[in-house]
């Protein structure tokens, strides 16, 4: 966060007329404020103000939005804006500021719209369709550790579309083997797009082929809950007594669920063993 700020403020300080039309695809019409040293030095004192000050608090807002009455055109700005919102669950409230954000940056911001679109606020069809102007637009890529395709994986686990999820899970693992050609399979591609890939072949009832995906995953997780369980699940469904057992492990390491940086805030789509299931936590 710090080698962010100060890169902030280095971008902030000089002359940006040379990012011009050509500087962004799909910004042609994004305006940029030319700003002077004094406006500089200004928003860099709103900025460490806002720093000081709690994240959820209406202080740390007003802030921003001093800093954003000398450049609104500021997408960075306009993130931090939404962002303790969303973490607080306020996503009406933070939506309008991360539109801002996408419309001054969209090559630096649209994806992450989508992002926070699936994990948060669970708008599945318009995160989908995010995704997919990200992709037109600026090609294929990561946001928050996972590739696009991820994403609109789940999105589409989350609205029963098993067969389009699987698609797109199978488009991130090709595209992570293909990016990290040097690593093995189970390292290469996410332990989590193993996971997701087997939820949706259990959704569609390919249980073996579920439990190959659960398999790879906990070549790098051993100790992964939700995956143990689903496994047993799984073994169950094709008449293997020993699936019960798979499942009991499971339970017994219900603390070792998914553990992305953001599932302090938001529960994963499948995610058993998550800090509100009280029934599945191990006694």
């Amino acid at each position: 966060m710090k080698r962010y700020f100060i890169l902030l403020l280095i971008i902030s300080s000089c002359n940006l007329s040379d990012k011009n039309q050509d500087s962004a695809k799909g910004a042609d019409d994004v305006e940029t404020n030319v700003l002077s040293g004094i406006d500089s030095m200004h928003i860099r004192q709103y900025v460490e103000k806002s720093f000081q000050t709690p994240l959820h608090s209406l202080e740390h807002q007003q802030y921003l939005d001093s800093a954003l009455t000398i450049d609104p055109t500021n997408a960075w700005l306009w993130q931090q804006k939404s962002m303790p919102l969303y973490k607080a669950r306020k996503y009406q409230l933070g939506r309008p500021f991360l539109e801002k954000a996408v419309e001054h940056n969209p090559e630096k911001y649209l994806d992450y719209s989508g992002f926070m679109r699936c994990i948060f606020s669970k708008d599945y069809l318009k995160s989908i369709s995010e995704f997919m102007r990200a992709k037109k637009e600026f090609g294929d890529g990561y946001v928050m550790d996972h590739t696009y395709n991820f994403y609109i994986g789940l999105d589409y686990l989350q609205l029963n579309k098993f067969s389009k999820a699987k698609e797109f899970l199978l488009l991130s693992k090709e595209q992570q083997l293909k990016d990290f050609p040097n690593d093995s399979p189970q390292e290469a591609c996410h332990y989590l797009d193993w996971y997701y890939l087997g939820i949706a072949d259990f959704e569609l009832g390919n249980y073996e082929e579920a439990i190959a995906s659960f398999d790879t995953s906990l070549m790098v997780y051993d100790n992964f809950a939700d995956a143990l369980y689903f496994k047993g699940r799984s073994m169950t469904k094709l008449g293997n007594e020993e699936g019960a057992e798979w499942e009991k492990k499971a339970f017994e390491n219900g603390d070792n669920t998914i553990n992305e940086d953001n599932a302090i805030y938001e529960i994963y789509p499948y995610q058993l063993f998550h800090k509100l299931n009280e029934s599945v936590r191990p006694k």
